[in-house]
C-alpha cells in the first residue's frame, strides 16, 4: 500500500479557468492530477469556467466531479467573469489554484481564505506582451492580482527552476516548491491519422502537436518551412495536429506555402493517433514563444522521438543537458529551418541516440512520481 493511502483521504478542489473539453496544456495538467488523486482514493472536485459552453454543467469525468460555471461575459476574450458565491467548499480539505490572475482564481482565493481553507497555487507560465501598453498592463495586473494571489497562498508550486528564479525577482515571498509538469504514457494502441494513410513511409516526417495559437509559434514554423522548401522538396514532410484560434489562418497559410502538398493539417487527433505521430514521426517540433513545461515535450521524449524546442523559460536545458534533441532561440525562422533540416535528414544512429536519451530523461516526469510530491504539499498545508 502506498504511504499516502494509509492517511485520511483528502477532498481536493482543483480550480482552473479552462478544463475539458477545452484543449490546452494547463487543463490537461489539472485533469491528470485529478485522475491520479482519484486512483489513490482521494476525492477531487474541479471548478472551471463554462468556456467553451458545454451541454452538461455538472458531471463526473474520470472519477473527478466537474462544475462548469457559466460566465456573464469574457473579459478581453480570455478571462471569464464568473461568480463562486453559491458554490460550496465546506467539506474541502485543500484548495489548489492553477494560475494567479483570472477572476475565477481570485474569487475562489477570497472564498477559501474566508472559509479558512488551506490554499496551494501553481504558477504555470509567464506570458509575453509585445506592445508597450501590453507590458504596462501586465506589470500592473501582476502587482494588483498575481503577486497577491501567490503571497496569500499557504504553498506555492512552480514547474521549473526558471520560474522559481522569476518569481523571486518579482517579489514572491515564502517557500517555492519546484514540481514539474507530468505526463502519462498513452495506453491506446497507435493508429495512423486518416490523412496520412498511404503516405510514403520512407520519407522523414516532422510533427507538430498542440494548440494552434500565437503562443505556440505556428507562424514561425510556417516561415521556417518556406525556407527549407524554398528550392523545392526538402526531402521530408510536415504534419500539424491540433486546433485553436489560428485554425483558419493556418489553413490559408499552408495553402500558400512552398511545397504545400508536403504539409498535412490533421486537426484534433485522438490519443491513438497522437501516439502514432510520436512513434512514427522522425521528430517533434515545438516552436513556442513561451511555455511552462509542455506535456507534448515529455510525451515525445518518452516515445523516443527527437525534439526541436525553443529555449524559453529555461526549457532548452532539458534537451541540451540530456541530449534529447536540438534547442533553438524563439521567433527565429532561420534557426528553426536549420534545425528542421538537421534533425529530419540525420542518420538513423543519430536519431536513435537522441531518442534513447530523451526516453530515459522523461521517466521522472511520470504523473505517479509528480503527484507523490504534490500530495506532500497538500499534507503539509492541511496539517499546519
Amino acid at each position: 500500500m502506498e504511504p499516502e493511502m494509509q492517511e485520511r483521504p483528502l477532498h481536493v478542489l482543483l480550480v482552473h479557468v479552462w478544463y475539458w473539453p477545452h484543449v490546452g496544456g494547463g487543463d490537461q495538467h489539472v485533469e491528470q492530477i485529478g485522475m491520479e488523486l482519484v486512483r489513490r482514493g482521494h476525492r477531487v472536485t474541479v471548478w472551471c469556467a463554462d468556456v467553451p459552453a458545454n451541454d452538461e454543467k455538472r458531471f463526473n469525468r474520470g472519477g473527478v466531479d466537474v462544475i462548469r460555471i457559466e460566465p456573464s461575459t469574457v473579459l478581453g476574450g480570455v478571462d471569464p467573469l464568473v461568480s463562486v458565491k453559491d458554490l460550496d467548499m465546506s467539506d474541502v480539505d485543500v484548495v489548489h489554484l492553477h494560475d494567479t490572475l483570472p477572476v475565477l482564481i481570485r474569487r475562489t482565493l477570497a472564498k477559501a481564505r474566508a472559509s479558512g481553507k488551506p490554499i496551494v497555487t501553481t504558477y504555470h507560465n509567464d506570458y509575453v506582451k509585445h506592445t508597450t501598453a501590453g507590458r504596462l498592463l501586465k506589470r500592473l495586473r501582476w502587482r494588483l492580482q498575481g503577486l497577491r494571489t501567490l503571497n496569500s497562498s499557504d504553498a506555492r508550486i512552480v514547474l521549473t527552476p526558471y520560474f522559481e528564479q522569476l518569481l523571486r525577482s518579482k517579489g514572491v515571498n515564502g517557500e517555492l516548491e519546484v514540481i514539474p509538469n507530468g505526463f502519462s504514457p498513452i495506453e491506446e494502441s497507435p493508429l495512423t491519422p486518416p490523412i496520412l494513410v498511404g503516405r510514403d513511409s520512407s520519407r522523414p516526417l516532422l510533427v507538430f502537436v498542440g494548440r494552434l495559437s500565437e503562443q505556440k509559434g505556428i507562424d514561425v514554423m510556417m516561415d521556417a518551412w518556406d525556407i527549407v522548401a524554398s528550392e523545392g522538396d526538402p526531402g521530408y514532410d510536415l504534419a500539424i495536429a491540433g486546433d485553436g484560434e489560428l485554425r483558419t489562418w493556418l489553413a490559408k497559410r499552408c495553402g500558400e506555402a512552398n511545397c504545400a502538398s508536403n504539409i498535412s493539417l490533421l486537426g484534433l487527433v485522438t490519443e491513438s493517433e497522437k501516439r502514432w505521430l510520436f512513434e512514427s514521426g522522425t521528430a517533434v517540433v515545438i516552436p513556442s514563444r513561451f511555455e511552462g513545461l509542455p506535456t507534448v515535450l515529455l510525451e515525445s521524449m518518452y516515445a523516443g522521438t527527437p525534439t526541436i524546442m525553443t529555449d524559453v523559460s529555461g526549457l532548452g536545458s532539458l534537451l541540451s543537458e540530456t541530449g534529447a534533441g536540438i534547442t533553438i532561440q524563439p521567433e527565429d525562422p532561420s534557426a528553426l529551418a536549420s534545425a528542421m533540416d538537421e534533425i529530419a535528414l540525420a542518420n538513423r544512429e543519430k536519431l536513435d541516440d537522441w531518442g534513447a536519451k530523451g526516453s530515459i530523461a522523461s521517466k521522472k516526469y511520470l504523473w505517479s512520481s509528480v503527484v507523490d510530491r504534490v500530495l506532500e504539499v497538500y499534507r503539509k498545508v492541511s496539517s499546519d
